[in-house]
């Protein structure tokens, strides 16, 4: 382990991780359902918006109140971001006045899209209107991704876009959905996507809802993602060597409790009653729906409210099952635990698993004592490993 730190050290100080504050609310605006891929990880499927998404998408003058809401709701108190999704934002008409109007009003923009429209005419409009970075979807090598995606072809596709959006002078992101499908492949990926010098890489992990439950299997043991997570690090800190100017995003919270267990971080045992890193859900982040339903999270299948039937900080502030979800990360072993501030576990991951978001967070390998020793779960029984 002390070899270990030495080596991973460099990379892990000033990571994104490091407990600092960064007044930014961020808007994930599922702006269409329609999409052109079949993924069998899909969060969208069998959820119960899903058809009302399809026949009730909102429109074109509808989505220009709901900026304008989204700026006099939060941008007198912090920068604004909307990062527009689906399905697939480009089948939106509209989403190059969309995203036009939303950087007049200085949010930054993103897309979360898919490939198969991005061409070279399409890269250079995304440039024009002010768009801050596209991120696509690579979840394995090709068969494997191919495979998970529901069509032959797609991770050519990906990368022919990753090529087209650098030469248009447009930061492709890449994301990774991580699980036992794709687990061995990881390291693989993320040297292929270093020597295609991508801006940024990062993983999330594999929540079971929507079309997910069919594959509950899939998900990680804590055990094998913290073993996981070490070797991405060791292997990410090879590549820094190098030369790679790709960054790791690093953006899973359970990071902040590798970082405390190498020796890299402490919390502050002083500071009490401040959000300071880990999930975002309840502090900086809202969800909008195709059809205006508001989530805290997508990947956390709760209704919230409703836009543009409620305002947006009418939402935030005071609903009650937002409300709700935010206080549940003080429960149990999370709210016990000397991190909280800084990491608040997942929980997405928690209601895929055990369907109660205030569970622990399933895929922590922490042992964290109040009532006497804990045990390890598996995460895909609910049961102690230990």
């Amino acid at each position: 382990m002390r070899k270990l730190r030495k080596l991973i050290q460099p990379i892990v100080l000033g990571s994104s991780q490091s407990p600092a504050y960064f007044p930014a609310f961020n808007l994930q605006w599922h702006l269409t359902a329609r999409c052109q891929q079949n993924c069998l990880h899909c969060y969208m499927h069998d959820e119960p918006t899903y058809l009302s998404e399809f026949e009730n998408e909102l429109d074109h003058k509808t989505c220009l109140r709901i900026i304008d809401d989204f700026v006099n709701s939060f941008g007198d108190k912090c920068r604004l971001q909307i990062n527009f999704t689906g399905g697939d934002p480009l089948l939106r008409e509209d989403i190059f006045d969309l995203m036009k109007y939303a950087t007049k009003k200085r949010i930054r923009v993103n897309i979360l899209g898919n490939p198969n429209l991005v061409t070279p005419k399409i890269a250079k409009r995304l440039k024009k209107v002010g768009l801050g970075h596209y991120q696509v979807s690579i979840d394995g090598l090709e068969k494997t991704h191919d495979r998970l995606r529901g069509r032959k072809g797609l991770f050519k596709d990906t990368l022919r876009a990753i090529k087209i959006l650098k030469e248009a002078g447009i930061a492709p992101v890449v994301m990774f959905t991580l699980s036992k499908v794709n687990a061995e492949e990881l390291i693989e990926v993320i040297r292929l996507l270093a020597s295609k010098e991508v801006a940024v890489f990062d993983f999330a992990r594999f929540v079971p809802i929507g079309s997910g439950k069919a594959i509950r299997g899939a998900i990680l043991t804590s055990k094998e993602y913290h073993a996981l997570l070490l070797k991405v690090l060791y292997e990410y800190k090879k590549l820094k060597e190098e030369g790679t100017r790709t960054v790791l995003g690093q953006k899973e919270n359970l990071w902040t409790l590798l970082f405390q267990e190498l020796g890299f971080f402490k919390p502050d045992p002083n500071i009490k009653n401040l959000i300071l890193g880990g999930c975002s859900l309840g502090s900086s982040i809202l969800t909008i729906l195709a059809d205006g339903t508001v989530y805290s999270c997508r990947r956390l299948p709760v209704k919230i409210g409703k836009v543009p039937e409620q305002s947006l900080w009418d939402i935030f502030i005071n609903s009650p099952e937002h409300n709700k979800i935010r206080n549940s990360f003080k429960k149990g072993k999370c709210g016990d635990c000397d991190l909280f501030q800084y990491c608040r576990g997942c929980p997405a991951v928690a209601y895929g698993v055990y369907g109660d978001y205030s569970a622990p967070d399933p895929q922590c390998w922490k042992e964290v004592r109040k009532n006497g020793p804990k045990r390890d779960r598996d995460p895909r029984r609910g049961r102690s490993t230990g």
